[in-house]
């Protein structure tokens, strides 16, 4: 009865963490929590609502995942952002992209094909929207972030996967501080459904070569905006 009982406790302890570890990253991403601020814990509590606990564990998860560092003294800080560092990652996020891209065109079946063509004109529609200030960018970061993990999502290899999740986490908050973005995003459009066009014939050096060139022209951008603000 005893062992039972303990059960539910455990299980219950790890959902409230995991709660809080959603909400915090969440706010990381959207740079609600503003980038190199310090995160105190009683603070975190009164936001989101959580336990001293929990938002300890859940800032340890996110020190691992690299959005937190960890201070000697200090506490926590949320990781800055620069411009000096984005391409490093960018280009980091690219390399695991392509085999994931390419393992599941090779593996895409006609469920998987309408799963991706469903995804992406939920995005699509959803960015037009916050162009035109009609809608929050968190909402567009998650379908675009359903989009891509849909894509990759006939990829068995979860080392790969995992690394993705990590990288692509890192660059939302990059994405997240320029909302002009969203206005470039949408000129890509007749440029992804050519990549979805080669992704669904299976012209798979065609989609990895579009994949690329999109990828560019994203980094390209943001770097851009990075080291001129003002602009």
């Amino acid at each position: 009865m005893q062992a039972n009982t303990a059960e539910p406790v455990e299980g219950g302890d790890q959902s409230i963490t995991h709660r809080a570890y959603v909400q915090i990253r969440a706010a990381l991403i959207s740079c609600r929590l503003k980038p190199g601020s310090r995160l105190k814990i009683a603070q975190l509590q009164r936001d989101f609502d959580i336990s001293q606990a929990a938002a300890r564990e859940a800032l340890s998860r996110l020190a691992a995942e690299g959005m937190v560092t960890i201070e000697r003294n200090s506490g926590f800080r949320a990781v800055p952002i620069s411009a000096g560092g984005y391409r490093e990652l960018a280009d980091a996020c690219l390399t695991i992209e392509l085999p994931l891209l390419r393992t599941s065109i090779q593996r895409g079946d006609f469920a998987w094909e309408g799963a991706l063509l469903a995804a992406y004109h939920v995005a699509s529609r959803v960015l037009a929207q916050v162009q035109d200030d009609a809608i929050s960018m968190d909402a567009y970061v998650h379908h675009r972030e359903n989009f891509h993990r849909t894509l990759f999502s006939r990829c068995d290899n979860q080392w790969l996967l995992r690394s993705w999740s990590m990288l692509y986490a890192q660059q939302l908050r990059f994405r997240h501080t320029f909302r002009e973005l969203a206005r470039l995003e949408r000129g890509l459009h007749d440029d992804y459904r050519k990549f979805l066009d080669a992704v669904i014939d299976r012209r798979e050096d065609d989609a990895v070569a579009l994949w690329c060139e999109n990828h560019e022209k994203v980094v390209g951008f943001i770097e851009s905006s990075l080291e001129n603000p003002a602009a």
